[in-house]
């Protein structure tokens, strides 16, 4: 077995360990996530796994997009059934509204790879209630699941690097991936201090 598979069946195994841990501890209750923001999660994740995979054309750097997918949808589910949800705000709804102009470029344009880059902010902002929840409430979110979410991601930037036909956009999602779950680690280690 190569390097490059080994490392994507690792990252998304990690992945999806780690995903079960998040769900028990949201069936215990002992952290809080945001239908909102995890459904906005599922969204943006769709549309990046669908274009990231139609612009690489390389399952296993894709790999971890579509897990990640898998685990958002799930979450999102799991948090609607908790009955933990409310009305998306005007910011949540701005989200969504680049998240569909991305997607149409894609039809519009015929490039997986705008559609992808154009994607990037509403990730980005789609994060930004979970990182305000992780700093007001850092006992809200799991340390260790972001982390070691952080890590799959590092995994997935040494698949693409490894693999050597990479472009500068392969990097551009994984890399604000990594950076955002590993801000939501760093504050959510604050219910431990």
């Amino acid at each position: 077995m190569d390097l490059p598979l080994l490392l994507t069946i690792l990252s998304s195994a990690l992945f999806l360990t780690f995903f079960v841990v998040y769900n028990k501890d949201i069936i215990k209750w002992s952290i809080r996530p945001n239908l909102i923001s995890w459904s906005l999660f599922s969204l943006i994740t769709l549309i990046n796994s669908l274009t990231y995979i139609f612009f690489t054309h390389n399952a296993f750097k894709a790999g971890l997009a579509f897990t990640d997918f898998f685990t958002c949808i799930v979450i999102s589910c799991l948090i609607l059934f908790r009955k933990q949800y409310s009305k998306p705000n005007t910011f949540e709804r701005t989200i969504i509204v680049l998240a569909v102009v991305s997607l149409i470029s894609r039809y519009l344009f015929h490039s997986a790879l705008y559609a992808n880059l154009l994607l990037q902010p509403a990730y980005i902002l789609a994060f930004l209630p979970t990182i305000r929840n992780a700093w007001k409430h850092p006992q809200n979110e799991s340390a260790l699941v972001w982390l070691m979410w952080a890590g799959c991601f590092v995994l997935n930037i040494t698949v693409i690097i490894l693999l050597r036909n990479n472009v500068w956009a392969d990097l551009v999602n994984p890399l604000i991936a990594l950076t955002l779950h590993a801000s939501v680690w760093f504050l959510a280690l604050r219910r431990y201090g």
